[in-house]
């Protein structure tokens, strides 16, 4: 009844949904690191590692 290209579709959608409530569940629950995902993490002021100085 339905071809491969509706099953990668509904695949793609529901990882998309998927991802974004998991992005919001971790905004939402407050303590989460808000640096978890930078990559300037490691050279960040806020940590006091920061090069400049």
């Amino acid at each position: 009844m339905f071809d491969w290209q509706f099953y990668i579709t509904f695949c793609a959608i529901f990882l998309a949904i998927g991802y974004a409530v998991w992005r919001i569940y971790r905004v939402v629950r407050g303590d989460a690191d808000p640096c978890s995902d930078c990559e300037l993490k490691k050279n960040c002021k806020k940590f006091g590692q920061s090069k400049e100085k």
